[in-house]
């Protein structure tokens, strides 16, 4: 009976092709996460006002508009238009220690851009957000601020670092230390917006308020960021790094074990 392949072919010929596999997999989904990133690169912001006669992606960039009402940032109860927030614990294990993510979490608010043409609708539900970071650390045995202490309480995930051992003489405090993260766009602050351009209900007569919405889309995410043009597409590349990471390591190591497996078929 003929065998399709030869001993110890097999292994590294199928560990090859589906290790191939992954790597187109992680190729596309890189294609599609940096998608944003070079678009932005490419293409300049649009005026508000040609947004009217505009259909697909696009991005703009102005201040950020809402009122007063907005949405209260977890930590700091800054009122804002959309928030972020990450508590993180550096946990030691020799040579592995690393800073795990406890909770995350954000919320946001419909707001407008204004730039010196019009003003234009963003739909920040499920956006993208890439903002500056402002961060609490907190040694085992800190005094948290109110409104975080408040938070540690209340979430079963989060625990205080405030444990001590009695040395006589002394107490050593035992604990991780946490990173508490918030990451905000403020009302009437500077903003980059790209997303796919809707259609949406004009503004009264006289107003500059163009009837048109940025929104996103099953090929288009909604990216929102206190960066320049050119900050956002580095943030963008930033947050997904790992996905071309990937597709390069499965991809060398999958042809690697490809030609391992075929060498003794073509031999």
């Amino acid at each position: 009976m003929l065998e399709f392949a030869l001993p110890g072919s097999g292994l590294p010929l199928a560990g090859g092709t589906l290790l191939l596999l992954v790597g187109l997999g992680a190729a596309v989904k890189t294609q599609r996460e940096f998608g944003p990133a070079i678009a932005i690169f490419r293409n300049d912001p649009l005026p508000v006002q040609d947004l009217v006669y505009h259909d697909g992606p696009a991005e703009v960039e102005g201040a950020a508009r809402g009122d007063e009402k907005g949405v209260e940032a977890l930590f700091t109860g800054t009122v804002c238009l959309a928030y972020e927030y990450e508590v993180q614990e550096y946990q030691s294990s020799g040579k592995h220690s690393h800073w795990k993510t406890l909770d995350e979490g954000g919320n946001s608010v419909p707001f407008l851009v204004e730039d010196d043409t019009g003003r234009v609708q963003v739909d920040a539900t499920e956006a993208e957000l890439h903002l500056e970071p402002e961060t609490l650390k907190l040694s085992p045995g800190d005094e948290p601020p109110e409104r975080i202490g408040r938070y540690i309480r209340d979430t079963e995930d989060v625990e205080y670092q405030d444990s001590t051992l009695d040395l006589g003489i002394t107490e050593l405090n035992l604990g991780n230390r946490q990173k508490f993260i918030e990451r905000r766009l403020d009302i009437d602050e500077s903003v980059h917006v790209y997303g796919t351009v809707g259609r949406a209900p004009a503004g009264e007569w006289g107003s500059n308020l163009v009837d048109a919405m940025l929104t996103r889309d099953e090929n288009t995410p909604l990216v929102i960021s206190d960066g320049s043009e050119r900050d956002t597409a580095w943030r963008i590349v930033k947050s997904h790094l790992g996905w071309p990471l990937l597709a390069l390591a499965c991809l060398l190591i999958g042809g690697y074990g490809l030609v391992l497996g075929l060498v003794p078929l073509l031999g």
